[in-house]
């Protein structure tokens, strides 16, 4: 009677096996994002609020960085790269006089789809007059499938196909004028990883390649930053951006240097 038992446990268990091998297969793509779209609303309360008045820019300027709110925190974008990117970010302001101050923000200031009231909390509590918001998306394929990834930014999409082993990541920076609501510039990174691995590794090298994308892709986004910032100042020194410029008593704004 035992040997029956343990005969009929075992055939149990290689059906539960087969069955198990069988099943739906495993994610064909990791999705890491935070959304400026979301966390800004939906465009009909974003127009609702928005001042149409040319925003009043006062110089030197009190600066915020933060991040977007993610869905996925500690699992995608590590906290520690996320401060080395801001601490970054704000040396290039810091090279400009036309900034006065910098505030680096932790993501736990910021609430899921919080908007513009979210920022005009910020705004009161950290003494700011504009903040740059920092987004990313990131895929990762792990099959042949012809898959695809649309990026959604606050001025266009991002269109990707995927093959196997790819990882995509997408960096993007806004500055806003948090009183009027209105987007000052704008600058963007990305980066794409090919590689190859055998399925024993995967999950070893897709988490490797996370990282490496999104250091990457930080890396462009300040280069690509360290123009808009140039031509920023250059817009506030010739008062012809799309702003109102108003100096703070005793300032003055000094000759622009050539970049390369």
């Amino acid at each position: 009677m035992k040997c029956r038992l343990d005969l009929a446990l075992c055939f149990i268990l290689l059906i539960a096996f087969m069955g198990s091998c069988t099943t739906a297969p495993p994610k064909l793509y990791k999705h890491y994002n935070t959304s400026m779209i979301q966390f800004l609303g939906s465009d009909e309360n974003y127009i609702k609020t928005k001042n149409t008045m040319e925003p009043t820019i006062t110089v030197p300027l009190k600066v915020g960085i933060a991040f977007a709110p993610s869905l996925n925190y500690g699992e995608d974008f590590p906290e520690k790269e996320r401060m080395n990117l801001m601490q970054k970010i704000a040396s290039q302001f810091k090279e400009y006089k036309f900034v006065e101050s910098i505030e680096m923000i932790p993501s736990l200031y910021l609430e899921q789809a919080g908007g513009f009231s979210n920022l005009d909390k910020l705004r009161q509590l950290f003494d700011i007059d504009v903040i740059m918001l920092l987004s990313y998306d990131q895929s990762q394929f792990k099959d042949t499938s012809a898959l695809s990834i649309t990026y959604w930014t606050l001025i266009g999409i991002y269109f990707v196909k995927g093959e196997k082993n790819d990882t995509y990541t997408l960096m993007d920076a806004a500055l806003f004028h948090i009183p009027n609501r209105q987007m000052l510039f704008r600058a963007s990174g990305i980066n794409h990883i090919k590689n190859k691995t055998t399925p024993i590794n995967l999950s070893e090298q897709a988490r490797e390649d996370s990282l490496s994308g999104f250091r990457q892709a930080s890396v462009d986004l300040t280069k690509n930053l360290e123009k808009k910032l140039y031509y920023f100042r250059k817009a506030i020194r010739s008062s012809t951006g799309k702003f109102t410029l108003k100096l703070k008593p005793g300032y003055e704004l000094k000759p622009l240097k050539n970049i390369e």
